[in-house]
């Protein structure tokens, strides 16, 4: 009875619980108590574990333990990344599907532990540890509930048949075995080669698993079709220009293609040097075997369909702010324009167009930029790079000037403003592109017209461009897929249409017409429309800064220490690198002591099982800081991380401590060690303090002691201005 009314009760806060997405979205949390995953201690599992090899007295039990060090410390740095979320309302809802898989194997069940990974990537991983991620950018491409449980059931067989540990084995038989005659190419084939077979018993096995469930077969199957459209957005829906348009703003119809780039046909595509067999040869080995099973009575959802569908737009919802944190925008711009499209209301898609509205714009003049290191290291993708509908889209931003791209920023997210008026984002943003219209060559009187009668042809033909519903039978993306043929659009041009964008607000809205600059830049213009202005300029990174301001509290994020030793066959001593990565958090604190310095850390190794909000309040300052990270310039705007006002009201400190010691023995026996400190203020979005050293010795307790006192006190004791 106690357990009925426990479920009873999980299942009534769990539907309490679930957001109303038709009017807002909150970004997913980890809720509950830590899994034990997040508080054992690292080297005793390793420890457990060598043991256990040794004991069994394996053949390869020396290469073996090696790397269950490395996947070890590989599982620990995913389940404490921040992104890895607990007892959300996605991961409660994967392992309920997992529960319904492993029915009849309840101890193969408690050897599993299924967790949502916040990344956008689409793909799913298991480990011989019986740790399973999923990621939320496979969640939002699902197109059933069966097709998730098919990629469970994939993952599971993974870990029944040890694929992991036994790929390093013959990977490194590979390695060391005599190829006289043959390249390292050969080398990388042969090693493919066995990984494709892993993926292929995967495949199968995970079949034999799936057809033990209600689900309905076909959609193994239809997976692979899941997955091969996996580059494509979750929805495939033409970008109407109607979205921006109005009765006194309608887009020329030169900013939209005649005709769409056809969608490529990869799945039969060489696989020779590829880890996963292509998608051609994997959907047919199962299309075999369904062709000879009783698919009668299947079901696509066993949950529930209504479940299903919320769980979806949640990790869509989820991936519209993935995006924007590795700054992608016409992709969040895309995720939130199909999905305004079902929730026209929602206050946090509104947000989500305007972020990206106002980062393309600062991307059009050169102030958004990213580093080498980046997903889009050479910027954003060009219009012929990309298939379907989104070409729409990407060819909207290239051809659009950058003054005109301003304008209708500026009349979408003022009057998202003004819709909602409390979001302090929309607010922000609309401010910023009052300040870039000053830069442009208008300025009040150039808008302040009278509005033309709309001619009749306009308004027929901006009725004729709404978005047609999709056929009831094409309802999934890949079914659409597969039938959709190109269509051609007429041609047209206006070159004045953004004249009278403003007419509205202009004569009813005194906030708008205060804000409004009364004239345009008096600074010349180049011919591609760029105004002239004086770019951010970053500081040579190997210079030191001493902070000008007294700093006594800050929040210290995850201290870190690595030893890396060249001589030996694994380089990286995860071992020693942990052991002193706890021996440096001591020093750390112990220095702050001493000098009366509030230290506040949080660090995920370090956490109980009741502290589960500073695992979210990680998140958000990592999140803060992938988006600082991912440029050359020091004062870049951070777009996605609006909850860093609530983790510097909650600590009481805009100062975050990023700080680590890096010691290497090269592979001459040369010893050095690296230390750094980096103090950042996360409100005003500065780098206020950096300590960057590197000495010709090994990593000396007392030499660490030291440099750390120093920061600390250079810290409260500022430079004189």
């Amino acid at each position: 009875m106690k357990k009925i009314i426990t479920l009873f009760l999980a299942l009534t806060f769990s539907i309490n619980a679930q957001q109303d997405l038709k009017l807002n979205y909150a970004p997913l949390k980890s809720t509950g108590e830590l899994p034990t995953a997040f508080t054992q201690n690292i080297r005793d599992v390793i420890k457990k574990d060598i043991t256990e090899l040794k004991n069994k007295k394996d053949e390869d039990r020396g290469l073996k333990s090696t790397f269950v060090t490395a996947s070890n410390y590989e599982i620990e740095k995913i389940i404490r990344s921040g992104n890895t979320l607990i007892n959300d309302e996605i991961t409660i809802y994967l392992n309920k599907i997992a529960d319904l898989v492993l029915k009849g194997n309840p101890n193969l069940r408690k050897q599993l532990n299924i967790f949502t990974l916040k990344s956008s990537v689409v793909n799913a991983y298991s480990y011989d540890k019986g740790y399973i991620f999923i990621d939320i950018g496979l969640i939002a491409q699902a197109e059933t509930e069966a097709q998730l449980a098919y990629i469970i059931c994939h993952e599971i067989s993974h870990y029944t048949k040890q694929h992991h540990i036994n790929s390093y084995v013959k990977n490194a038989e590979i390695d060391r075995r005599d190829y006289y005659g043959k390249s390292s190419e050969d080398r990388i084939i042969e090693k493919c080669q066995y990984s494709k077979e892993n993926e292929s018993e995967a495949d199968i096995e995970g079949f034999k698993l799936f057809e033990r469930t209600p689900y309905n077969l076909k959609q193994a199957e239809k997976s692979f079709d899941m997955l091969q459209y996996a580059h494509l957005p979750f929805e495939l829906m033409e970008f109407n220009k109607t979205y921006f348009e109005s009765e006194n703003y309608v887009l020329p119809k030169t900013y939209f293609l005649t005709e769409l780039a056809s969608i490529k046909d990869n799945s039969n595509e060489d696989d020779t040097k590829h880890t996963h067999p292509n998608t051609k040869k994997r959907k047919q080995a199962i299309a075999e075997i369904v062709s000879n099973r009783d698919n009668t009575n299947r079901i696509n959802s066993a949950i529930g369909q209504e479940k299903f569908d919320y769980i979806r737009d949640l990790s869509r919802f989820e991936l519209c702010r993935l995006y924007l944190k590795n700054r992608d925008y016409p992709n969040a711009l895309y995720a939130a324009y199909i999905m305004s499209l079902k929730y026209p209301s929602n206050e946090y898609l509104a947000e989500v167009v305007s972020k990206c509205l106002y980062a393309i714009a600062l991307y059009n003049k050169s102030e958004i930029s990213y580093t080498s290191n980046s997903y889009l290291n050479n910027g954003l993708p060009g219009y012929k790079e990309i298939e379907s509908y989104p070409q729409q889209l990407y060819y909207l931003i290239s051809k659009m000037p950058e003054n005109e791209w301003t304008v209708m920023s500026l009349n979408y997210v003022y009057r998202a403003h003004k819709k909602y008026p409390n979001n302090k984002a929309l607010g922000s943003f609309s401010d910023s592109l009052f300040n870039l219209i000053k830069r442009t060559k208008w300025g009040l009187g150039d808008f302040a017209r009278a509005p033309k009668k709309v001619k009749e042809e306009v308004k027929q033909d901006s009725s004729t461009t709404t978005i047609q519903a999709v056929p009831k039978e094409l309802r999934s993306k890949t079914d659409l897929i597969a039938s959709l043929q190109k269509e051609r659009m007429t041609a047209g041009d206006d070159t004045v249409y953004y004249k009278e964008v403003f007419v509205d607000l202009l004569v009813n809205d005194n906030e708008f017409k205060e804000k409004f600059p009364s004239s345009g830049s008096t600074e010349s213009l180049s011919r591609s429309g760029f105004s002239s202005y004086n770019s951010y300029k970053s500081a040579t990174r190997k210079n030191n800064i001493k902070t000008q301001i007294k700093v006594e509290k800050v929040l210290l994020l995850e201290p870190y220490f690595i030893k890396i030793d060249e001589t030996k066959k694994q380089e990286i001593q995860y071992v020693t690198s942990d052991k002193k990565q706890e021996d440096y958090s001591t020093i750390i604190n112990k220095c702050a002591e001493s000098l009366n310095f509030e230290l506040i850390t949080i660090d995920p190794a370090m956490l109980s099982s009741k502290e589960v909000d500073k695992i979210n309040d990680y998140s958000v300052i990592n999140d803060w800081f992938d988006e600082k990270f991912d440029t050359d310039k020091e004062k870049n705007i951070i777009l996605n991380t609006d909850d860093i006002a609530t983790v510097i009201a909650k600590y009481g400190t805009q100062y975050v401590l990023k700080t680590g010691v890096a010691t290497i023995v090269t592979r001459s026996a040369r010893k050095i060690t690296y230390f750094y400190g980096f103090l950042f203020d996360v409100k005003s979005n500065e780098l206020v303090y950096r300590k960057y050293e590197y000495f010709k010795t090994k990593d000396r307790k007392d030499l660490v002691n030291a440099k750390t006192y120093q920061m600390l006190y250079e810290l409260k004791h500022p430079i004189k201005k």
